[in-house]
C-alpha cells in the first residue's frame, strides 16, 4: 500500500510539473466548492474512507512531504484535525491561514520520517486548495474534471 501511495503521489507530482492545461475555465457560482466533512470526528471520517472529501481547516503545522510538497496539519474543529498532503507546490499559505481542500481520504501510512508527526488514523491526499482570504486557488493540472465538478457545486468523483 505504501508503494502504491508513493507511486500515485510521484505520478501526480510529475503530471503537475508538466504544466497547466488549456481547458476552458468554469466560472464560480454561489454553490461552488461544497464540503462534505464538517467536524472531522473519527466516526465521520470512517464513512468517507477511500472517497473524495472536501473540508475547511486552519493550518496548524507544516511539514515537508516525501515528494517535497507541503504536508499540513489542518484543524477542522476544536478537537479534530487531518494531516493533508498537497500534490502540488504552495508557497503562499502559512500557519494560521484558513483554507478549503479537496482530495482523497486515506488511512495514514507514514514512512519512518512521517512517523514523527503523522499521528492520526486518516490523512488526505489533496488535489485542490482554496484560500478565500488570500485569493489563492490551486489545483493539480491532471485533475481538470474534478476541478470542474467542484466549481459546479458537486463533490468531485474519484475517477
Amino acid at each position: 500500500m505504501k508503494t502504491l501511495l508513493s507511486i500515485l503521489l510521484l505520478t501526480l507530482s510529475v503530471a503537475n510539473l508538466l504544466g497547466q492545461n488549456n481547458f476552458p475555465t468554469t466560472k464560480a457560482k454561489d454553490k461552488s466548492f461544497p464540503t462534505n466533512i464538517q467536524e472531522g470526528s473519527f466516526e465521520e471520517l470512517k464513512k468517507f474512507d477511500g472517497e473524495v472529501v472536501a473540508f475547511n481547516g486552519t493550518i496548524e503545522k507544516i511539514e515537508n512531504s516525501r515528494n517535497n510538497t507541503p504536508f499540513y496539519r489542518l484543524k477542522i474543529s476544536d478537537s479534530n484535525y487531518l494531516w493533508t498532503v498537497l500534490m502540488f507546490k504552495n508557497e503562499t499559505n502559512k500557519i494560521g491561514d484558513k483554507v478549503r481542500v479537496v482530495g482523497y481520504l486515506r488511512p495514514a501510512e507514514p514512512n519512518e520520517t512521517e512517523k514523527q508527526y503523522l499521528d492520526g488514523k486518516f490523512m488526505v491526499i489533496a488535489f485542490g486548495l482554496i484560500d478565500f482570504e488570500n485569493s489563492n486557488f490551486l489545483f493539480l493540472s491532471g485533475a481538470a474534471q474534478q476541478k470542474k465538478e467542484w466549481i459546479e457545486g458537486k463533490i468531485p468523483t474519484a475517477k
